[in-house]
């Protein structure tokens, strides 16, 4: 008898030990051509909450960003740059002890047509200060203020007005702006033939990725593959060897 008490014992606490809690689950929505995404997390002493991105729903999949509050309870991440067509998104998880967990995923569509709507937003690590803005509601439409209850996916982001939403914004350029269709650059020049036209491009620290010395149809397309690598570029427009734009371009 005490021998099966003993083995029950060694059973219950092995079983214990590789359980793992809940993940926090996680929901999102698409807000003027931004995903945001939003939790509820219920540890503390987080090492980091990465979140990560693919266009299927197990392989491939980056890290876009980090949460900036590790605080234990309501949480969010804005991507403010969104792959056209289907997003997957997961979090990994790591905790002081170095153990690393993988939350659920979700799935955001994002419709190509809205994008060349929206302005060119600030790259994704600026934008987190706006995360403090994402409200969720239940479904009866109050805010949900007690930390306890699981968000739903009914969410909404303030944005900032006037000023204050240059910081995060760019006004979409008529003439250089991302093809959300192609991801490739159009360039629209309609009197291209009459006026000397250059066209360069800089990466985040500045450094010139870029140079067309000479743009001569009124429709020409850069692709992609010029730039080095995903993210925000900022160009520079010439008429004539003077400055006609400054502007901002993304490469998904």
């Amino acid at each position: 008898m005490k021998l099966r008490f003993l083995l029950c014992l060694l059973v219950f606490f092995a079983t214990k030990s590789i359980a793992q809690p809940l993940l926090p689950d996680m929901v999102g929505v698409t807000q003027k051509g931004m995903n945001l995404l939003s939790w509820t997390s219920q540890y503390e002493r987080l090492k980091s909450i990465a979140v990560q991105r693919s266009n299927d729903s197990f392989f491939n999949y980056s890290t876009i960003g980090y949460v900036k509050d590790l605080k234990k309870g309501p949480q969010a991440f804005i991507d403010g740059h969104p792959l056209p067509g289907t997003n997957w998104y997961r979090l990994q998880i790591a905790f002081g002890s170095d153990l690393v967990w993988t939350s659920n995923r979700i799935k955001l569509v994002v419709d190509s047509a809205q994008l060349l709507q929206e302005p060119v937003l600030a790259p994704n690590d600026s934008l987190q200060k706006l995360a403090a803005r994402i409200r969720f509601t239940d479904t009866a439409g109050s805010a949900a203020k007690s930390p306890e209850l699981k968000p739903r996916p009914v969410l909404s982001l303030s944005l900032p007005k006037n000023t204050e939403a240059d910081a995060y914004a760019y006004i979409k350029s008529q003439y250089v702006f991302t093809n959300p269709f192609t991801g490739h650059v159009n360039v629209e020049l309609k009197d291209a033939k009459h006026n000397r036209y250059s066209l360069q491009f800089f990466d985040e620290e500045k450094h010139r990725v870029l140079n067309i010395p000479r743009i001569p149809e009124p429709e020409v397309i850069i692709d992609r593959r010029n730039f080095q690598h995903k993210g925000i570029y900022r160009f520079v427009l010439l008429r004539n060897k003077e400055k006609l734009e400054t502007g901002y371009i993304t490469i998904y």
